[in-house]
């Protein structure tokens, strides 16, 4: 079995017993050898003579012609006695090492099973959780330590998969709700023509009128959706004039600018943008038709940009009727209408600003909006001069 899957409580009792193993084995061995070298051998020292003790010179002797060849001194021996005691000193220390490391160790696991007692109680909170409560939160330790920060982490997790999954719900239902819009409306009009009697060439006109418009309409909101969600092309990305980009838009919506005699200022002199052409073109163009289609009759729109050294800033502002404040934060949302009867009868279904949030957030920028009640609407879109890649 590998070390790795046992349980963190046990790996910390045996990392704890074998740092304790050393430093008792380490301990004894200094003990033993400090007990022989420094106890043991002046011991076995042989006596000197009574004069070399109190430092009297010896007795002068005769020298004789030939000096005898010395023996090496004897070695002195153990006794028996001593050799005993240093056997019994050396049990009884290593029998105390064991007691003193087994006891250590069942100390280390009681305290690793307290230490790790918050953790066994999150695990247990967690393994409660089902899909029948998944966004509980977990209890928090009045302790500020790992365990505290994690717990918070967690409940932070779940308030964000919350409302991760609420929004992936609501759009659903919206998407449901739109895209059932149009076929009720088609399969209402077969049934009209069907139940009267055999109808007549305008009745038949009429009906394929009607049937091409929700058609259309539900055409343009699968391509939306799409839209939304389809990748970046990095490989597109080309830096190119804002001008002209915005030139282009006022050609296509040159009518609308003149049924409610709109009238638009472009002050973009010199400004390039960098990013996928036909995306920021829908996005652009999303912006500036909402500008016309909640403005006021003989309003103005005003289109300005400002190049800095990492980004480009280019702000649509006009005159119409505004955004409440309270829903400022849920107009990016998929299929979101401020006023929604008013956006189906202009034809919105609640996806351009979806569509141009996710489109910026691709090309690594942002965008902010302002807004006051029968004063007029600002969005200002940021862009970075060189696209980083998410």
């Amino acid at each position: 079995m590998h070390i790795n899957s046992l349980p963190l409580r046990v790996r910390l009792t045996l990392l704890m017993a074998m740092i304790l193993s050393i430093a008792c084995f380490s301990l004894m061995a200094a003990l033993i050898y400090t007990a022989r070298v420094v106890y043991v051998a002046p011991q076995l020292v042989p006596e000197v003579s009574t004069s070399e003790e109190m430092g009297r010179e010896p007795l002068p002797v005769s020298i004789p012609s030939v000096p005898p060849i010395p023996s090496p001194p004897p070695i002195p021996s153990v006794p028996p006695v001593l050799i005993e005691q240093q056997i019994n000193f050396a049990s009884t220390g290593f029998l105390c090492v064991i007691l003193i490391i087994a006891g250590g160790s069942v100390l280390a696991y009681r305290v690793a099973g307290g230490a790790l007692k918050p953790v066994t109680d999150l695990s247990k909170e967690i393994e409660e959780i089902d899909e029948n409560n998944l966004y509980r939160q977990v209890q928090v330790p009045p302790s500020k330590d790992e365990v505290a920060r994690l717990s918070i982490s967690f409940n932070r997790m779940t308030r964000k998969l919350e409302k991760s999954f609420m929004a992936h719900k609501h759009f659903t239902a919206n998407a449901a709700h739109e895209l059932k819009t149009p076929i009720a409306a088609m399969l209402a009009r077969i049934e009209v023509v069907q139940l009267g009697g055999p109808p007549s060439l305008e009745e038949y006109k009429e009906a394929l009128q009607d049937t091409q418009c929700n058609a259309e309409r539900l055409n343009t909101l699968v391509h939306d959706l799409l839209r939304m969600n389809a990748d970046l092309n990095v490989t597109a990305c080309v830096t190119f004039s804002a001008k002209e980009l915005f030139q282009s838009i006022l050609s296509e919506l040159a009518a609308e600018i003149q049924s409610k005699h709109i009238d638009v200022e472009v002050h973009l002199e010199d400004i390039p943008v960098y990013g996928e052409r036909n995306l920021l073109h829908r996005v652009f163009s999303n912006i500036f038709h909402n500008a016309i289609k909640y403005n006021k009759p003989n309003g103005s729109i005003q289109i300005t940009g400002t190049r800095h050294p990492d980004t480009t800033r280019i702000t649509i502002a006009d005159t119409g009727i505004g955004i409440p404040k309270d829903q400022m934060d849920k107009i990016f949302e998929p299929f979101y209408c401020v006023d929604k009867s008013r956006s189906r009868e202009l034809g919105g279904n609640g996806l351009g600003l979806s569509i141009t949030k996710a489109v910026i957030d691709k090309h690594s920028g942002s965008i902010q909006v302002q807004s006051e009640m029968g004063m007029g609407t600002t969005f200002e879109v940021q862009l970075p001069n060189a696209y980083t890649v998410h």
